[in-house]
């Protein structure tokens, strides 16, 4: 969640800076005003696995005291065969369920209940999709290779909506944004794709010969992947990803299967 409340921050600076930018003759001060905070909210429920929800709030943007865990909220997953649960905050800041794991093709919902409001979203975990294998790209331009997926969309079923997350040597990159497909209009079809890895500094390649990469392979219900969709095209539509939680909240609830294979970086220079 951080790194893309980070990135609504830049936005707003980037709106409040235009003037600066725009007229260089003098000297203009800029007023960066306080920005209400807004709750935001990671809800996850995945296939055989405990659920987790993880509640924060936005900061001013000269405020480095980073984006704490709020406190104090109630939080209950339920699901839709009358199972429901409260959550307890563990010392990590996230609220976790005791009993309620994710099983495939059960629709779940989240009531978060926080400063006397409170925020909902339902997701319905789709079956699931094998990653088949893992591959490396190397395009002639580049000087390390790409890690490529290999899957196919089951032909007729509700499954429409993937989620790829890149993992080198156990770590995710800050700079590797996620990758997101929607296969809605693409019933049955193979699909082999490469997963694009930059970074900021152009001395450092991100992927070296020999280095682990892991892939967690996420199949989602259509309100989690416009959110995930949205988010990694922020920097151009320059709003907030759409969130399916209620109340104006930031963030996402998505109950999701997923699978991780991994793969040793090696390549042919």
């Amino acid at each position: 969640m951080n790194k893309f409340i980070k990135i609504y921050i830049q936005i707003i600076l980037a709106v409040l800076l235009v003037p600066v930018f725009t007229s260089c003759e003098k000297e203009i001060d800029v007023d960066l005003r306080s920005i209400p905070p807004r709750i935001q909210i990671e809800g996850i429920v995945k296939q055989n696995q405990l659920a987790t929800v993880r509640i924060s709030q936005t900061v001013d943007f000269d405020d480095n005291s980073g984006y704490p865990f709020l406190k104090g909220a109630i939080v209950t997953i339920s699901d839709d065969t009358g199972n429901s649960e409260v959550l307890t905050q563990d010392a990590t800041g996230w609220y976790m369920s005791e009993n309620i794991k994710g099983e495939e093709g059960r629709t779940y919902h989240m009531s978060v209940v926080y400063d006397g409001k409170e925020y909902t979203s339902t997701s319905k975990m789709p079956p699931h999709v094998e990653l088949d294998s893992l591959s490396m790209y190397k395009m002639p331009v580049m000087d390390y290779a790409f890690p490529m997926i290999h899957f196919k969309d089951p032909k007729g079923t509700t499954n429409q909506y993937y989620r790829a997350l890149l993992f080198i040597n156990g770590k995710q990159h800050p700079d590797v944004n996620e990758f997101v497909l929607s296969a809605e209009f693409m019933d049955g079809d193979v699909f082999h794709q490469f997963l694009p890895v930059f970074i900021n500094d152009d001395d450092v390649d991100p992927i070296k010969q020999g280095d682990e990469l892991t892939i967690e392979f996420q199949c989602l219900d259509k309100g989690a992947y416009t959110f995930f969709y949205t988010l990694s095209r922020i920097e151009e539509a320059q709003v907030n990803p759409t969130s399916n939680i209620s109340n104006g909240a930031l963030g996402y609830f998505s109950a999701c299967t997923a699978q991780q294979k991994s793969i040793i970086a090696e390549w042919e220079e």
